[in-house]
């Protein structure tokens, strides 16, 4: 591991979230080896990311393909590429802002002459000089100082051909995004430790919500609040409409913990409409082949021209 943030202008506050958040200590990669199954619930295993790493690895197999993995967190991605049997092609460089990259274990097999880490804040091109086949920035660039700039500085490293991928927030119903901002200009200035501490209260909310047997029915369509008519498990009600307090049971209190840590206290969290991160790509000369979002975040895939 590389560490060249001294080198660049640096984003403590980010940086000290994600030093926790990914590293030994709440340790979620031995969460993520241990239980793949669970991890279907994420974002991360949903939309196009299941069939691009398929397409990358089946790519590698054949010819080299050099990857950037932007915001490469406790290297669940990475993990995924280098799965038994590794492709042979495959060459990956992987980007993140934390403190914990020394941490990310390796798959059998795959040394330093096959996939490097470096800390590095990825608002700014990555500092080589190699242009990548794919470039990779998985339900990070929201978490960035301007998204729309550090998707700018991604391109510069792709490859003519090449493809680029993003997932990024979703934005939410009206109250759910007022609510959330109140309380994460609480929770933003809060010391790391402290505030995933207190995630645990939004942990307990949505367990305790889940255990309620009732439902809510709405009768009719209420577009300004963008409510749709249905019946809904009262958690899902209150957590689509008005509070994020995520509980998952395979994930159990610790982990669910970290889903909303990664919420409420990053310094940015920027949410999105489709049509926003559309202009990205088109005033970067990136012709979009996919799109698909769920309730939490959108994925964009793309090619630049060869």
């Amino acid at each position: 591991m590389v560490d060249l943030l001294s080198e660049q202008r640096t984003d403590g506050q980010t940086s000290d979230h994600y030093s926790l958040q990914w590293g030994a200590e709440v340790d979620f990669a031995s969460f993520y080896r241990s239980n793949p199954g669970a991890l279907s619930v994420m974002t991360s295993k949903q939309m196009g990311w299941p069939g691009l790493i398929e397409r990358i690895r089946r790519q590698a197999d054949s010819k080299p393909v050099k990857l950037l993995d932007a915001a490469c967190g406790y290297g669940g991605l990475f993990q995924d590429l280098f799965a038994s049997p590794a492709p042979d092609g495959l060459t990956y460089l992987g980007a993140d802002i934390h403190g914990s990259l020394s941490t990310i274990q390796r798959p059998a097999g795959v040394d330093s002459s096959r996939a490097q880490f470096v800390r590095w804040n990825i608002s700014d091109p990555v500092p080589t000089d190699d242009l990548f086949n794919f470039v990779i920035c998985r339900a990070a660039i929201h978490h960035t100082e301007n998204p729309r700039a550090t998707f700018a500085s991604l391109v510069k490293r792709l490859a003519p051909g090449g493809t680029i991928a993003i997932t990024a927030y979703a934005t939410k119903a009206p109250m759910r995004e007022a609510s959330d901002d109140a309380l994460r200009e609480r929770i933003v200035p809060m010391p790391a430790r402290e505030a995933f501490d207190l995630a645990r209260q939004f942990t307990l909310l949505g367990r305790d919500l889940q255990s309620c047997a009732g439902k809510i029915v709405i009768a009719q369509d209420l577009p300004f609040l963008n409510v749709r008519a249905g019946e809904y498990d009262v958690q899902s009600f209150i957590y689509d409409h008005f509070l994020k307090c995520w509980f998952n049971p395979e994930f159990g209190e610790r982990y669910s913990d970290v889903v909303n840590f990664d919420w409420y206290h990053p310094q940015y969290a920027y949410r999105y409409e489709p049509q926003e991160i559309q202009v990205w790509f088109d005033e970067n000369g990136i012709k979009v082949d996919q799109v698909s979002s769920t309730k939490a975040q959108h994925y964009f895939e793309g090619r630049r021209e060869s």
